[in-house]
């Protein structure tokens, strides 16, 4: 097992591992993937990227009219839900399934319970939230590349589960499983909602990537890296220049389910490090 450990942190520093302080473990992109991430601020290259565009501007948020329609049909968030969750059960991760799953999240957003509050929705986001499916995954560590049995499983801890394993007002993600074995690694950052935007959780220094046990097993976590702030975090996972001095990272939560255990959240990177901006996440609550 400390040869296997010592293998797969040897992999993890080579790809040089980094994240949203959200979701995910990200790997090092190559400059010419740091242009074209770069280039999703100002043109909609993708259909994923029309869809943050959209995000930032507001234009998701329905109209009075809208609403008001939307309130009529209780059967159409059930409907879209479901059809969410089959397209990801069957999907096999090419563009085609990639499009129809981001046509139905857009098509689910409207629809939030959060009411656009999500970040602000403290007891809903409470919990351990394991990952169904995610856009953008040519900017994921290439551990979640892997195909099953290898493939370890993603999570993300916020609230008490997160104060819990790395401290209070922080927010963590954790590989676990498939080469991982019974091992995790944690990567952890401050969070807080926006004062601005309830709907947007920001991301804080300092970061932390530490390898310990399953989420509750009490096993003692050794601590691989800490950065204090976003510049060095990113510096220390190769990226440019102008990758480091961008903003914080924004994660914007736009469908938050408030029914506990099986709660569906969807969420996407909306303003920060440019090779994570545009990505998008479906969790579940466990």
């Amino acid at each position: 097992m400390h040869r296997l450990t010592s293998n797969i942190l040897r992999l993890i520093f080579l790809t040089t591992v980094t994240s949203i302080g959200r979701g995910i473990l990200i790997a090092e992109k190559n400059g010419n993937n740091n242009r074209e991430n770069n280039k999703m601020n100002t043109a909609s290259i993708s259909r994923r990227s029309c869809l943050t565009a959209a995000l930032v501007g507001g234009i998701y948020s329905a109209s009075p009219a809208h609403s008001s329609t939307i309130s009529t049909d209780s059967n159409k968030e059930d409907d879209y839900r479901s059809r969410l969750l089959r397209l990801i059960s069957t999907s096999n991760n090419n563009k085609s399934d990639e499009e129809k799953i981001v046509n139905m999240i857009e098509d689910l957003i409207p629809l939030d319970p959060s009411q656009n509050k999500g970040a602000s929705s403290t007891e809903d986001l409470d919990g351990e939230w394991k990952l169904l499916w995610s856009a953008k995954a040519e900017a994921f560590s290439p551990l979640l590349r892997l195909p099953r049995p290898f493939k370890p499983d993603s999570f993300q801890y916020l609230g008490t589960a997160s104060a819990g394993e790395v401290g209070p007002n922080r927010v963590a993600q954790g590989l676990t499983g498939g080469v991982l074995g019974p091992s995790q690694l944690w990567l952890s950052s401050g969070v807080r909602a926006s004062l601005e935007d309830p709907s947007v959780l920001e991301i804080l220094p300092p970061f932390r990537l530490e390898l310990g046990g399953r989420y509750q097993s009490g096993k003692p976590k050794k601590q691989l890296v800490e950065a204090g702030s976003d510049a060095e975090f990113r510096k220390l996972n190769a990226r440019t220049t102008d990758a480091q001095e961008a903003p914080k990272n924004s994660y914007r939560q736009l469908y938050v389910e408030r029914q506990g255990k099986g709660s569906l959240r969807i969420s996407t990177i909306t303003d920060g490090d440019p090779v994570i901006v545009g990505a998008i996440f479906v969790h579940e609550k466990q």
